[in-house]
């Protein structure tokens, strides 16, 4: 589960929903569900019709308040348009086996392994409590893409699925501006599916401008350091695909350097890999590409291309045995078979 920068939370929902700090703290209505004595009385002021006050609104926004009521918090996402359900970052289970369940599935998921994530699914289904937004997200998206993934529905229906799922939990999905607005872990998710079904559809344009979206959002560093990295990689690896299949491989080879020094930072494998193959395959994309419009290469020329071509071996060899380390049968398999194609008579590497 992500920890979240609760100030940048606070900040990052106010501006997105184009809301002044004065008008946030305000309590329209004046009822005794307005906020308690003790909750004024931190605020410097009697006032039972703001949440607190804006000074104190203004330090939690900047990270001045380390330890924030949990009353005010909830108050102030509420007069948001959240849920109270929505604020905490969770699902709701019956037992706590439903949480290990939920850690399995996405193991099976990425190994493509998608009887056993199906009948997890169907079991971490009776341990969720019923009527929550979050776990209805979650069985929505892990449905649909399981169905997707097995080829029983098509990219339209499953992206209009997607949308759906997100609206339980943000119902003015349409209003809202996707980099601005902090979203938790399940969201995300769903949106790099978005991402995936409109790349599936060759609808390029909106692949990159989600993906852009993304980055921008992501960068702003709302979550904790590990699943921002994680959340970075995914978005990072998105636009080096883009970058590789327009063309563009200065580019992807940009992002993929990025998300490699990530991981090197966090000292995590990730989606080292997955950079490795890309480089590569742009590096040899250009090689050949080269070598079709040239007829005639001097020494130096040959030189140059057989020293690429072993840097871009390197590479592969490299990812090939990081993907094996994680247990990602499906990227190590994905590699070789580029390396077979491409390198046949030096197979033996691998």
């Amino acid at each position: 589960m992500a920890v979240y920068r609760l100030g940048d939370m606070v900040r990052m929902r106010r501006e997105a929903l184009g809301m002044t700090q004065d008008e946030l703290v305000q309590i329209y209505d004046g009822r005794a569900s307005g906020p308690s004595v003790d909750m004024c009385a931190e605020a410097g002021r009697e006032d039972g019709n703001e949440i607190c006050s804006v000074q104190v609104l203004r330090r939690i926004e900047n990270g001045g308040v380390k330890r924030v009521k949990i009353d005010v918090f909830r108050r102030l996402m509420m007069r948001m348009g959240l849920l109270p359900e929505r604020i905490y970052a969770s699902l709701l289970v019956t037992e706590c086996r439903g949480l290990r369940l939920k850690s399995e599935i996405h193991v099976h998921m990425n190994r493509q392994e998608y009887e056993e994530a199906e009948k997890k699914l169907q079991k971490l289904g009776t341990l969720l409590v019923p009527g929550y937004p979050r776990n209805e997200q979650y069985l929505i998206e892990r449905k649909a893409r399981l169905a997707y993934k097995k080829r029983e529905t098509e990219a339209q229906e499953y992206l209009e699925i997607l949308y759906g799922a997100l609206k339980y939990t943000i119902p003015k999905l349409d209003e809202i501006d996707i980099a601005e607005w902090p979203f938790n872990m399940n969201e995300f998710d769903i949106l790099f599916d978005i991402v995936n079904a409109y790349h599936n559809m060759k609808e390029r344009e909106k692949e990159l401008e989600i993906l852009l979206k993304l980055k921008k959002n992501v960068e702003r560093q709302y979550m904790d350091g590990n699943h921002y990295v994680v959340w970075h990689m995914c978005v990072l690896e998105g636009l080096s695909q883009y970058m590789c299949i327009a063309g563009q491989i200065d580019e992807s080879v940009v992002f993929c350097k990025i998300g490699i020094e990530e991981c090197k930072k966090q000292r995590i494998l990730g989606d080292v890999f997955c950079f490795l193959y890309d480089i590569a395959w742009g590096k040899e994309t250009l090689i050949r590409k080269g070598m079709s419009s040239e007829e005639v290469f001097d020494e130096q020329r040959e030189a140059a291309i057989k020293k690429e071509r072993a840097f871009c071996k390197k590479l592969l060899v490299q990812g090939y045995y990081l993907a094996m380390a994680q247990g990602d049968v499906h990227g190590a398999e994905r590699i070789k078979r580029l390396y077979e194609k491409w390198y046949p008579e030096a197979v033996k590497l691998l």
